[in-house]
């Protein structure tokens, strides 16, 4: 087995996931990248470098609470659906379709739904054990995502709400940024408002986080944030601090 198909695996603390993850995505591989922590174990399915499925064994996590906190289920219907599917071996999506508590097209969106808030609450992980194994995905899934690697670092980072964890990462007023070369194909996709795109060209010559947190009428919590994100995706650098 070559040495780049070999399982990876570490603890969380020694690293942060939205690197970690994105160490995965940028290559572009196929894999299966699983953190536990305590009792609880989550499942990012990768195809090409591109997140298409997830898995979680926290309750939290199933698809029947999206639809229940939506008011698209009723609790009773909720709980009649988790019985049955529970009797039958089935999944609960389906069991809620069979039912007529939901509609065909409503568990499509809500797989998807389910999915992306997996991918994006492992975001928030800041201790945990990690694997990751490189392969063809060991499952044929019908509902995946659609996200490309830039917007699930994007998304998973505007979720978290730790200044801690978002200070750390960008340093301190004086710290200055810039865009990297091949800023155009890198940020293609990226799924960014216009005051963000705005941010981004401040950044095409050395500036500090002072002077964007100044510049932009973004929030500096939010300009934080976005920046954190952006040295992840390798399209801005940290040059060192303006003296």
């Amino acid at each position: 087995m070559p040495k780049d198909s070999q399982p990876r695996e570490g603890i969380l603390s020694t690293t942060t996931f939205p690197g970690l993850v994105y160490s995965v995505l940028r290559r572009k591989e196929t894999g299966v990248l699983t953190l536990t922590g305590d009792t609880i174990e989550k499942s990012i399915y990768i195809q090409s470098g591109r997140p298409v499925f997830a898995t979680s064994n926290d309750r939290d996590d199933r698809v029947g609470q999206i639809f229940f906190k939506a008011g698209l289920v009723s609790l009773e219907g909720l709980m009649g659906a988790l019985e049955r599917a529970a009797e039958e071996g089935k999944r609960l999506g389906t069991v809620l379709v069979e039912m007529e508590l939901i509609e065909a097209h409503d568990l499509v969106e809500g797989v998807r739904c389910q999915v992306r808030n997996i991918v994006c609450s492992l975001f928030l992980w800041t201790r945990g054990r990690y694997r990751y194994r490189p392969g063809d995905l060991p499952t044929d899934e019908v509902i995946t995502l659609k996200l490309s690697a830039g917007n699930t670092i994007l998304e998973g980072i505007r979720r978290i709400e730790s200044w801690e964890r978002i200070w750390e990462a960008v340093g301190d007023l004086e710290m200055r940024y810039q865009t990297a070369p091949g800023l155009e194909d890198m940020s293609r996709d990226l799924t960014l408002s216009l005051e963000e795109w705005t941010l981004l060209s401040h950044c095409e010559r050395p500036t500090t986080l002072r002077d964007l947190c100044r510049g932009s009428t973004l929030k500096d919590f939010e300009i934080c944030r976005l920046l954190w994100a952006l040295l992840t995706l390798g399209i801005v650098v940290r040059l060192s601090s303006a003296t």
